[in-house]
């Protein structure tokens, strides 16, 4: 299967990598924000990066393409800001869980519980299937995502740590970063296929906790 990713992929290293937040809205811009990237998000699953104008986005959030461009200078931005808002959502869904993977009797149920609402949340929002193809348009998205996951992954390898102090600092990042990678990779895989979608799903926790187990149990 051909690499469809960015040619540019250089590894991200330290803040300094990281691309600009999206702007940060007034609470009186707060609504018509939303409608925009709720739109933009509807516009991306239904017609793809091809249907992504910001005339057609403005005219389904229901606003003037001035009211658009007072927040958001193109579609870019707009996409863009997509991806931050829906990574913030799905980031605040599952905030405590590598906490409960370090404590809890049982690590597995935090990590089944986060992997069927983050399922649940791509299939829920607008924009929450697409976006992860949409990723592959923009080398800056990419890299962002892909520093996303090393955050998440540092998260997780701190947690095992904690539930396993044996294991070493590099070989608990090496793991981590597997399981973070793999999940998300089966995720959108499920994203994509209706029919087998939740199948997916549950095989990924079973491949994720059989090779957890040998860290963790």
């Amino acid at each position: 299967m051909p690499d469809s990713r960015p040619s540019k992929r250089a590894p991200l290293r330290g803040a300094a990598a990281r691309p600009a937040a999206p702007p940060v809205f007034d609470a009186d811009a707060a609504d018509p924000v939303r409608a925009i990237l709720d739109a933009a998000g509807e516009l991306l699953d239904e017609l793809g990066m091809d249907g992504l104008s910001t005339t057609a986005v403005a005219t389904r959030a229901g606003v003037s393409t001035a009211t658009l461009y007072r927040h958001f200078p193109d579609k870019h931005a707009v996409l863009h800001a997509l991806v931050h808002m829906l990574q913030e959502e799905r980031a605040a869904a599952i905030k405590h869980v590598y906490q409960r993977v370090a404590t809890d009797p049982d690590w597995r149920m935090p990590l089944r519980e986060a992997t069927r609402t983050l399922y649940r949340m791509r299939l829920s929002r607008p924009g929450g299937r697409s976006t992860r193809r949409a990723l592959q348009t923009s080398a800056e998205l990419w890299q962002w995502d892909l520093q996303q996951n090393e955050d998440v992954a540092a998260a997780l390898a701190r947690a095992i740590r904690r539930r396993n102090p044996a294991i070493g600092r590099a070989a608990a990042a090496r793991v981590a970063l597997v399981t973070v990678t793999a999940s998300i990779a089966l995720l959108d895989l499920a994203c994509l296929d209706d029919r087998r979608g939740p199948a997916i799903v549950d095989e990924g926790i079973a491949m994720r906790e059989a090779y957890l187990a040998q860290f963790l149990d």
